[in-house]
């Protein structure tokens, strides 16, 4: 890979402090939805429905979507670049800030322990300390790569596994409106409908009686159960897909990228394919 290491690398520059506040945020989130999708298929698996719709959208919204909304805020108030130059790198925050750490300062670059809030890396001093900021940066193989013999972490696991998931996962606004905003609402809207002709005779039978009110809030009912088990099921294969791809990032640079690459390809094909299939095998049968 030939980097250009005049080019600044967009980074996120953590104070250890405000680390920990972003990994208190992060894991907050990740144990939310860890936790109602464990009910989620504990319930599936019984046979039960403990879990009612609108308790459950109630604790994703406080315990999964407030505190990413803080970490994204979080995020924007850290955004940096580091630049390469041959005589050390050049830090600068979007406020103004500008920091120099010549090479000959530096001992070691050093990945992460924990991925939290992301990805990072330390800046170990040869004075023995971490530079006062870490670097938070989703794809670390380019700057590692720029940084030359410094750059010996590009080798880690844990650099692999970020590297690989950056270039595979990425998030454009048309894969969210798809998997959180189509793909839910067809599946609501068959469903609704099945149930409007089971109750009211035809497609548009409680809207006749009842008016727009009714009619929308029925299909609201039918929507926010659909949504949020869709979203929960995607949690649960994601967890399978990153426990994966992390370990066999451990084996080495193809393991990394080709397991990555089949991981997500098998999470698109449940989600898209094989639960819309047996939600229709289950409807028709």
């Amino acid at each position: 890979m030939t980097v250009d290491a005049s080019s600044p690398f967009p980074i996120h520059a953590f104070t250890p402090r405000l680390r920990a506040l972003g990994a208190l945020l992060h894991a907050t989130g990740l144990g939310t939805l860890c936790y109602f999708t464990a009910l989620l298929f504990k319930d599936v698996l019984a046979g039960t429905q403990t879990l009612a719709p609108v308790p459950l959208a109630t604790g994703l919204a406080v315990g999964a979507v407030l505190p990413r909304i803080a970490l994204r805020l979080l995020q924007r108030g850290t955004r940096a670049t580091v630049t390469v130059r041959p005589e050390g790198l050049v830090l600068t925050q979007s406020g103004g800030a500008h920091f120099e750490i010549p090479f000959e300062a530096l001992e070691s670059i050093r990945p992460w322990r924990l991925p939290l809030p992301g990805p990072g890396l330390t800046l170990r001093l040869r004075t023995g300390r971490a530079f006062d900021y870490g670097l938070a940066v989703q794809a670390p193989m380019p700057l590692l790569e720029a940084m030359g013999t410094l750059g010996e972490a590009r080798n880690d696991p844990r650099v692999r596994y970020a590297q690989a998931r950056s270039e595979k996962w990425r998030r454009r606004w048309y894969d969210q409106a798809l998997k959180y905003g189509l793909v839910p609402g067809v599946l609501a809207g068959i469903f609704f409908r099945a149930h409007q002709y089971i109750s009211f005779g035809g497609p548009f039978g409680e809207l006749q009686m009842y008016g727009w009110t009714s009619y929308l809030t029925s299909f609201a009912r039918t929507w926010l159960p659909v949504f949020l088990a869709l979203l929960l099921f995607g949690c649960f294969w994601r967890a399978f897909a990153e426990a994966l791809c992390f370990g066999a990032a451990w084996l080495g640079p193809r393991w990394a990228r080709n397991v990555r690459t089949g991981a997500e390809w098998t999470c698109r094909a449940l989600y898209y394919v094989a639960l819309p299939v047996f939600l229709a095998v289950r409807l028709l049968g």
